[in-house]
């Protein structure tokens, strides 16, 4: 009687501690736990592109009369992604080339589209990264080290590059991002590795990040 007593205490302290765990990792990641939820109940729209018919040439007129279905928001870019673009279209979607999605963001700078960004949730990561090769063959550059906390891969395509993040982030609540991004805008920016050229390394705070994602993952 004592040992099922002592075991069934077991079992209550476990969950407790399993439910106390979970409540810290929420409060710690409210905001993108917050966000998560916004994408589940406002994306709505499905759409299919294929990121070769993109240009730098693209209007911001011409980028709302090509995605209708996804009724986008158009502002001034915030301060903190002026690097991205000084306009942003965006809102929350549902459904990328048949897979989950988050968010969409088209940059615009001078009037002209500089980069898009679809971001796919946690779990639909090989996915995602299956329709990229199937969709543009084999990556053109992938980084064996990670540039900050995550490594990518790329793909040169017609008017631009094509860029995924290669592991699945640490955190389940952050997402993965397919990131379009324009030749002239990558040339401003120095290059790519697409191309060749060298990128910053990762501190050791990122490293370690990234070396413990890998070591859950694999």
């Amino acid at each position: 009687m004592a040992a099922t007593s002592n075991a069934s205490g077991g079992v209550r302290l476990l969950v407790l501690l399993v439910l106390l765990g979970i409540s810290v990792f929420l409060l710690v990641n409210k905001n993108l736990f917050l966000d998560n939820v916004a994408s589940w109940r406002r994306g709505t729209a499905s759409f299919s592109l294929d990121l070769n018919t993109l240009s730098g040439r693209l209007t911001e007129a011409g980028v709302l009369r090509r995605f209708p279905e996804l009724e986008l928001r158009c502002q001034s870019a915030p301060a903190d992604i002026q690097n991205l673009g000084d306009r942003v279209c965006y809102n929350y979607a549902k459904r990328f080339d048949g897979y989950g999605a988050h968010f969409v963001a088209f940059f615009l700078r001078d009037g002209k589209l500089a980069s898009m960004k679809v971001d796919v949730p946690w779990w639909w990561h090989a996915g995602m990264e299956k329709r990229l090769i199937e969709r543009y063959g084999r990556p053109t550059g992938r980084q064996i080290l990670p540039t900050g906390d995550q490594r990518l891969e790329g793909w040169q395509l017609a008017q631009g590059s094509v860029f995924y993040n290669r592991d699945p982030d640490l955190n389940p609540l952050q997402w993965n991002t397919v990131y379009w991004m324009s030749d002239r805008q990558i040339e401003e920016m120095g290059g790519s590795f697409v191309q060749g050229a060298s990128e910053p390394g990762a501190t050791r705070a990122q490293m370690l990040r990234w070396l413990l994602g890998k070591l859950i993952h694999s």
